[in-house]
């Protein structure tokens, strides 16, 4: 019970007992220390044109009360911005690494890192280019070609003495002022040159007078997951679950909460009672001859995703029937009845 001031008090007396501050129940406080702190977002950090939005909704849906906050990230700012700004970051490893430097193993000797998948190189080039009507360009193409790129990163391109990316004494030519990508596609637009980057780069930078072409020769670029050592415990937990939802287990694999940054990616082995029939190959498939090798094709571009766009836009392709086959097209006549 609240104790009434002193009627026979002076006023200022009255006054300062009514401003008196209450102490608060205890029900309340109970009701404070009950509730449980929010989580804290896991801060998913990715190099520019990644595009990991699969992965991102496939979190949402699995753990909707923790967030992943995403940021993109300029490539090569990665080491300054791991464990400060984001916990986990994808990111691209040069074309060629230094050893035990900045490869994976050099990288998993102050990091965890796993490598997630490869991008080919491809060659970005105005439309209208001649180079354009081959479906891949030989290295060998790009000698008379200026590239608007340090040549270093690009050991394998060795520019003609007499094409566009030399001087009159034969050495390559200085690059005109730029920063950064963007700005060498719009000298690309403008046909100074040429520029080789990634295949996800090229199509984050996609505009209607440029294309892009794959340049066999040169090596794939590795995608790698990387994390500090010394995460939380909590945070810890949280990038294992992000590295179960990149490798694709499912939302009650037993493999969720464990460490596994060095093991490589799950492969499906062959089902024992299909002995001998391993090799074989699968129908609508061609069999490679010895020393023939694979055309790459993007990603997402194989014969049933281009079947399954079709129908999904209305354009439901109709197969060709065998020859002399009745009822068809292609072959003979009517059938009889």
């Amino acid at each position: 019970m609240t104790e009434s001031a002193d009627p026979s008090a002076p006023l200022h007396q009255q006054q300062a007992h009514q401003q008196e501050p209450q102490p608060e129940s205890s029900q309340d406080g109970e009701q404070d220390a009950g509730q449980a702190p929010e989580p804290q977002p896991l801060r998913f950090g990715y190099e520019t044109g990644m595009m990991p939005g699969k992965w991102i909704e496939r979190w949402r849906d699995r753990f909707p009360g923790t967030e992943l906050a995403e940021q993109q990230l300029e490539p090569g700012t990665w080491r300054e911005l791991l464990g400060e700004d984001v916990d986990v970051a994808l990111v691209r490893l040069p074309a060629h690494p230094q050893r035990g430097s900045d490869d994976l193993e050099g990288l998993r000797g102050h990091y965890r890192a796993i490598e997630v998948y490869q991008e080919l190189q491809v060659v970005v080039l105005p439309t209208e280019n001649e180079l354009t009507l081959h479906d891949e360009v030989p290295l060998a193409d790009l000698a008379g070609e200026w590239l608007l790129q340090d040549l270093s990163d690009l050991p394998e391109h060795v520019p003609s003495a007499t094409g566009a990316g030399t001087d009159d004494d034969g050495n390559p030519r200085s690059l005109p002022e730029m920063q950064g990508t963007e700005e060498a596609i719009e000298l690309v637009a403008a046909e100074v040159g040429l520029l080789v980057v990634p295949m996800s780069v090229a199509r984050w930078y996609h505009r209607k007078d440029l294309t892009y072409r794959v340049v066999p020769e040169l090596p794939p670029i590795a995608v790698v997951m990387v994390w500090p050592q010394d995460l939380p415990e909590d945070t810890e937990a949280m990038v294992q679950e992000l590295v179960g939802v990149v490798r694709g287990r499912k939302k009650d694999s037993s493999r969720s909460s464990h460490h596994d940054d060095d093991a490589p990616a799950p492969q499906r082995a062959a089902s024992p009672g299909k002995k001998g029939k391993a090799n074989q190959s699968k129908p609508g498939t061609t069999k490679l001859k010895p020393g023939e090798r694979p055309v790459a094709t993007a990603k997402g571009t194989s014969r049933g995703d281009q079947l399954k766009g079709k129908r999904m836009a209305g354009r439901n392709p109709r197969r060709p029937g065998k020859p002399g086959r009745p009822g068809t097209r292609s072959g003979g006549g009517r059938k009889r009845r």
